[in-house]
């Protein structure tokens, strides 16, 4: 693979235009899957995006493995919509570092309610195999500043 390659913007939720570096693309890909399958409950595609020893901090703070997400996504709430308006992705040495604002849509299971909140997130996607796996995913609610 390529050394470092600097960053590249995706504005909007298309794909990147063509780069000199296909893991670009590839990254941009991943994520939008990643985004499709949370918001379809699709845990086959889930498993096979997310690494193993996956950490998700979530925005207040608290962290779960991979199994702990999932039973989340499967006892507690369930995504209505997630949209990534820009993507920053960026090379350090072999793993691609992932940045932007985010605005969730999630649906409680127990009650129905419907709550909204908007985020930054940040995530690493390491090599695996062929293809990539997300590593770490650190959202931060954004708040109006006091």
């Amino acid at each position: 693979m390529p050394p470092s390659s600097g960053s590249f913007v995706i504005a909007g939720n298309a794909m990147p235009p063509d780069t000199d570096d296909p893991r670009i693309a590839k990254i941009a890909a991943l994520e939008a899957q990643r985004r499709a399958a949370m918001i379809a409950e699709d845990f086959a595609t889930l498993d096979r995006l997310l690494a193993d020893d996956l950490v998700h901090i979530h925005a207040g703070g608290n962290a779960d493995t991979k199994q702990q997400y999932f039973t989340l996504l499967k006892d507690f709430c369930g995504f209505v919509a997630i949209e990534r308006p820009t993507l920053n992705i960026r090379f350090l040495g072999d793993v691609a570092v992932v940045t932007g604002p985010m605005a969730h849509t999630v649906r409680i299971k127990s009650t129905g309610d419907i709550r909204k909140m908007d985020a930054f997130g940040t995530q690493i996607w390491a090599p695996h195999g062929d293809s990539w796996r997300l590593a770490l995913y650190q959202a931060s609610e954004i708040k109006p500043h006091a």
